[in-house]
């Protein structure tokens, strides 16, 4: 026989007891079916992390902080007064932080293989207008050179270009846009303040991109060098809290691990892009675990279903098995046709459960978008990509392939003398 002969026979047989077969794929669907929802929806987070990290940081970017060993405290609790440092009040636990210094800036930038470092100045903007409408609040930060986020629209300012400024998306709709694209190239004024003179400032910046829509609504994105004059401004070039490195394009996780390494010797806290990755993907890997696992429990009950099922229809055609080896059909066609009929039932209960599945995500997803995960940016929670939904399909014919080897071999051994007298 030929392969497609011994698929055709396989569902001939299958055939012959409609509702125990069905009920034996339909404990394949549910666990098919189990296994494609929690693979979408572990996908579909992975997937809306990944974006939400793309928005706050790119592999070429480690953030740096100071050490809380560098915090020392003499014998009474009270901290050492640390020459060329000024305090930022009470951090964590009560204890006096410090801000950083050009002294640290010169000493980051001095580790092997950074190109840049840049201080966070934690520029104290006012509000955002356009054209003379209505004024928004807005956080600000630099559009440091080389950091190379994806955007919703537009590119992040060149090193030309100084009053180049990056929205954050739900910026669009409040400055009367109806599409981020809309927005680029357009002059919006932010407005700052000194704090010591009360003096105030405009800056009239030009809108080079918008950021995509995230969970979290992260500060403007301004050019390096319009941040650095408002600093000047406000009285706040000499102390920050933070500096961003920037290293060589696409680096090696061992270069990034390198230069956090040299900079926590140095005395420096940091945060790598694998940091982030590493504190996201712990615990929606444990979810994932435990979603597989009652989808695991329902595909082993269908194992055993398999099993039941066919050791019955190997009892049911123990005469006909006796007949068709004493035509000439060898032990290991006979084998085969129950290892086929173990898989046909695997691989359609693969294919309608993946298929629920798939069709669930097309009717809930737009519902939760608009619904329960409203505002938290264009992502589809459920995600069903190819590859995945495939290897469910062929996990599930693996699966019954083997809960199909008992009855398959026991079909093989019968005896055909013995068969032909059975009743």
């Amino acid at each position: 026989m030929r392969i497609p002969d011994y698929i055709s026979t396989a569902q001939t047989n299958l055939s012959r007891t409609k509702l125990r077969t069905f009920l034996t794929v339909l404990a394949f669907v549910i666990g098919t079916f189990t296994l494609g929802m929690t693979t979408a929806f572990s996908q579909g987070l992975r997937s809306y992390i990944d974006t939400q990290i793309e928005a706050y940081g790119t592999p070429n970017m480690i953030m740096v902080g100071l050490a809380s060993n560098n915090q020392q405290s003499s014998s009474s609790g009270v901290p050492y007064y640390q020459s060329g440092r000024q305090t930022a009040g009470e951090g964590r636990g009560g204890k006096v932080t410090y801000t950083m210094n050009g002294q640290d800036l010169s000493k980051v930038k001095a580790v092997a293989n950074v190109q840049g470092a840049y201080p966070d100045y934690g520029i104290a903007v006012d509000y955002i207008q356009y054209n003379g409408q209505q004024k928004y609040t807005i956080g600000a930060a630099s559009a440091y050179p080389d950091i190379t986020t994806t955007l919703a629209a537009g590119s992040y300012p060149s090193s030309s270009q100084a009053n180049g400024i990056v929205l954050p998306y739900p910026y669009v709709e409040a400055l009367g846009f109806q599409n981020a694209s809309d927005l680029i190239g357009k002059t919006v004024t932010v407005h700052a303040t000194n704090t010591n003179t009360q003096a105030g400032k405009d800056y009239s910046l030009v809108v080079t991109g918008v950021l995509p829509d995230t969970a979290h609504t992260p500060g403007a994105a301004m050019s390096y060098q319009a941040l650095n004059d408002m600093a000047q401004f406000e009285g706040v070039k000499d102390k920050f809290r933070d500096i961003t490195v920037v290293t060589a394009s696409n680096p090696t996780k061992a270069m990034r691990s390198q230069i956090a390494s040299a900079l926590q010797g140095d005395g420096y806290t940091t945060q790598t892009y694998d940091d982030l990755l590493n504190n996201f993907s712990k615990p929606l890997s444990i979810i994932t675990y435990g979603l597989d696992g009652f989808a695991g429990i329902a595909l082993l009950a269908a194992t055993i279903g398999i099993v039941n099922t066919l050791l019955m229809a190997v009892l049911e055609r123990t005469q006909e098995i006796g007949l068709l080896k004493a035509l000439g059909m060898r032990r290991r066609g006979i084998t085969f046709v129950y290892l086929v009929e173990a898989m046909s039932i695997g691989f359609w209960g693969g294919i309608v459960g993946v298929g629920f599945a798939c069709l669930l995500g097309l009717i809930v997803n737009p519902i939760l978008t608009k619904t329960l995960f409203k505002g938290i940016g264009h992502a589809h929670i459920l995600a069903y990509p190819l590859p995945y939904m495939a290897a469910i399909v062929g996990g599930a014919m693996v699966i019954g392939l083997l809960a199909g080897t008992l009855p398959a071999i026991r079909a093989g051994r019968l005896d055909p003398i013995d068969a032909l007298r059975r009743e």
